[in-house]
Formats: C-alpha cells, structure tokens, sequence
C-alpha cells in the first residue's frame, strides 16, 4: 500500500488509502488528517462519508496572518453507485480538548454539505445559514456554504468531529437510534513555535510546527549538535492499534539556511530516541530554509508506543511526550529541490 508525497504541497501525503469500516452505532476515527473516508452500513447499502478540509494545509499563522477562512466538506454517497444520498440531515459536534465548541443540525437536500470556518476571538460559536423550516436544520444559500463563526481553529492540533446521520432519502423520516450512523474523524490544525538557538555563538532562529499536538521544549543539544521538541501523547496502544484509527504524526521543522543546522544538507531523525530518518522528507525548494518533515504514519507510531510503555513499565492508557531529534548529518535524508512526487510506503518498517 503506497501514498504519494509532493514536497512542494506536503499535504498530499495525506491522500493515502482512504478507511472503509462496517457500522451501526459504533464509531470510526482517525488522528491527524485533513480529510478522512470512512464508510457504514445502512440498510442493505453502504453509505461512505467524506470528511475533508480546504485548504488541506490550515495552521494558526495561517489563519492569524491570511484571515484565512477553511471549508470543511462532508459527503454521503453509496458505496456501489458513487451517486449522493438525497436529503441528508447531519447532526454534527466538533471538539477540541475535550470540549464542545459546536453540536447542531445541518441539512442539505444533495446530500453535500459545506461549513466555512471563520475563526473569530469571542465566547462562542454563532451559526449563520437558512433554515429548514420542519427540522430546524442549518441548510445552504444556494451556492453559499454554512457559515460558524467564533472560537475555532484558533488553536493548533487535533479537533475531532462528531457526525451522526439522522436522515437519508425523505428528510421527513428521521432513522432510529440504533441505525443512525455514527462517525469520528480528526482533522489537524498546525501550530507553529518559535525558537533561537545558540549554536556555536550563531543566533539561529527555528519554527516548529506540529499537525498533532502543541509543541514544547524546543532546545538545542550542543555535544550532540541535535535540535529537540517535545509533545504531549497518549500512548494508550488499544486506541493507537484500533483498525479504525488512521494515527499519523506529521511534524515540520524550519531550518535557515545557509547556517551551521543546514550545512551538512541532510539530516537524522529520531523519536523518543528510535531511529526514524527513513520517514523524513526534506524539502529543500526554498532558498533561505530547509523544510525537515516528521511523518510517521501508525505502524511506526505503535512500535514507538510499544516501546514507550515498556521501557516505563505503564499500562496502556498513559498520558506522557514524545520526544523528537533532528541532527544534521550528511548521512541522513538530504535536501531535494524541485517539484518532487515520492512514493513511500504506509507500512514502512522501522
């Protein structure tokens, strides 16, 4: 199983085999994405929902520094015919943290369904689309998406979607309970963090962004000559090993150039002290930095936690870091430059 990579839009490593699980009540989720597909059972057919976020690279200087507004699409379609369900009511909950920023109806007679995020600094989130007058439903202007408008994405990580399907074919029938489709997705927001690193008397300046979790203790390890972070992560490995969980960790490093940190034009990685440099990719298009690219997709992510949870002797539900190093290296993952396509395995081994 393979997923291609572009360096020049990193984000299209995230389109990789899309999930499809069987369900009724039970959920399906993903961690660390920008769009998910995960599939139900409903009735004798099978409804996939797509969850997806344009654009796919949204982060807190983004939206800060662009005003940046991000769509989150969803849409249900069958399985076999890749045609829309009609008259679709989602009920749809968005957390962060543990929580509730948003839970509200949406309809959309299509069957698709657009929310345009605008991030705004006030108490909460105000929803502002027409009405369906019979499911008191927040539905489209014509072309117009939904618009919630508040306290979203104003911070980075993961932000988790709720969505229950209550109505398909007639928007008048609502589904019972036990054949409403329930549906968990995790769609990353990036945070960015900024370090100046005394390196051999150099001021080198160092932005850290993380799609995953907030980023701390950025440092730099003189006899090592190694540049450390660390985020917080549950390493409960029923949740990471759950078929349904799509974990992915993606974490990007900035690192000027030309400067001590670039002069070897590659670079080792490492988490939680494992060797992970054959998941770095190094965008080196720019002319005044190197791009370092932490991407760690699950096999790699349940060794680490495996790992993690035997060298401290915990169960498997600990809250805990992880530990990130880069070290430049001339025997690590080298700088590319160009519009670069790779191909790199799901499954890679570690």
């Amino acid at each position: 199983m393979k997923v291609v990579f572009s360096l020049v839009i990193i984000v299209s490593l995230l389109s990789s085999p899309l999930l499809t699980f069987s369900l009724f009540s039970k959920s399906v989720y993903g961690d660390g994405l920008f769009m998910e597909e995960l599939g139900a059972s409903l009735g004798d057919r099978t409804a996939n929902l797509l969850i997806r976020m344009s654009p796919p690279v949204v982060t807190t200087e983004t939206i800060q520094q662009q005003s940046q507004k991000p769509e989150i699409q969803f849409r249900l379609y069958d399985n076999q015919s890749d045609q829309n369900f009609k008259e679709v009511t989602y009920f749809i909950t968005i957390e962060k943290d543990g929580k509730t920023l948003l839970s509200d109806w949406f309809f959309n007679p299509n069957g698709n369904l657009t929310i345009e995020m605008q991030p705004r600094n006030q108490n909460q989130i105000s929803i502002y689309g027409e009405l369906d007058p019979i499911m008191n439903a927040y539905t489209t202007r014509g072309n117009d998406p939904v618009v919630a408008a508040g306290p979203i994405f104003l911070e980075g990580g993961l932000y988790h979607f709720i969505v229950r399907i209550l109505t398909v074919d007639f928007s008048r029938t609502i589904l019972p309970d036990d054949q409403q489709p329930v549906f968990d997705s995790w769609l990353s927001i990036g945070a960015a963090e900024n370090a100046v690193l005394d390196v051999n008397g150099q001021q080198i300046p160092i932005k850290v962004l993380s799609y995953y979790d907030e980023i701390g203790n950025i440092t730099y390890n003189q006899q090592a000559n190694s540049i450390n972070f660390t985020m917080p992560f549950s390493y409960d490995l029923e949740r990471i090993s759950d078929p349904a969980n799509t974990v992915f960790i993606h974490q990007e490093v900035e690192i000027p150039k030309p400067s001590p940190l670039s002069a070897e034009g590659g670079y080792k990685g490492f988490t939680n002290g494992k060797d992970v440099t054959n998941v770095l990719m190094v965008d080196g298009n720019n002319e005044t930095k190197d791009v370092v690219h932490f991407m760690i997709a699950k096999p790699a992510v349940e060794q680490i936690a495996s790992e993690y949870l035997k060298k401290t002797g915990s169960n498997n539900t600990v809250e805990g870091l992880m530990t990130f190093s880069l070290i430049p290296s001339k025997n690590g993952s080298m700088a590319m430059g160009g519009a670069m396509d790779h191909m790199m395995p799901m499954d890679m081994p570690m």
